[in-house]
């Protein structure tokens, strides 16, 4: 698969896959944006530009193999969406992170899924807007068809629920057990920049 951006002024990235192998051959801006719901498009987007970021590889054992090391500035104002996909994104920002820092900026709404990709940013690097709204709230599906499938869904539900809230606890100052007080309330939960920056999602309001 070959990926052409357009021209800009500093070049063209290629990204080109052979295999499992995706090479770089040229980085472009470390700016990433995620403005619209997480669903499998906009994991995949952002996951190639997370890839590029970390010069094309999964793993890499020296730092310094990195062109540049200035950080990445993710900025996210989302309804949320996949629980799947967000943990595709996650996942791959952790990679990123051994390699450089991931600032995050909330900005506008930061809803469900969104909001562990927020929190997930380099301790003391994570933003959020003054006037930002962030919404937590349960787990959904939409599984159908029969008792058993529908069964089975149910409980794959709850472990995917209980991995959100376990990675929402890993990057706040709320326990395990606040998250489940939160979610058992069976309602969105909004909360506001301020509150946001108290339960320790982010540092720093702009």
């Amino acid at each position: 698969m070959t990926y052409d951006s357009n021209h800009e002024e500093e070049g063209i990235k290629e990204v080109i896959e052979e295999g499992e192998k995706i090479e770089v051959e040229e980085e472009e801006s470390s700016l990433l944006g995620l403005c619209s719901d997480i669903n499998e498009e906009s994991m995949k987007e952002i996951a190639l530009s997370l890839l590029t970021l970390n010069g094309g590889q999964i793993l890499h054992e020296d730092r310094s193999s990195i062109k540049e090391t200035k950080d990445v500035e993710f900025f996210i104002s989302s309804n949320g969406g996949s629980v799947n996909d967000m943990f595709a994104i996650y996942d791959l920002m952790e990679l990123v992170k051994v390699n450089r820092d991931v600032a995050t900026f909330g900005y506008g709404r930061i809803a469900s899924a969104a909001v562990p990709l927020l929190a997930f940013g380099t301790a003391g690097k994570r933003h959020i807007s003054k006037n930002a709204r962030v919404m937590i709230h349960h787990c959904s599906s939409e599984v159908a068809g029969s008792h058993p499938t529908i069964r089975s869904g149910f409980a794959e539900l709850k472990k995917v629920e209980a991995m959100m809230i376990q990675a929402l606890a890993a990057n706040s100052n709320l326990t395990v057990g606040d998250y489940y007080d939160i979610f058992s309330k069976n309602t969105d939960q909004y909360f506001s920049a301020e509150e946001a920056l108290e339960m320790g999602l982010v540092d720093k309001i702009i």
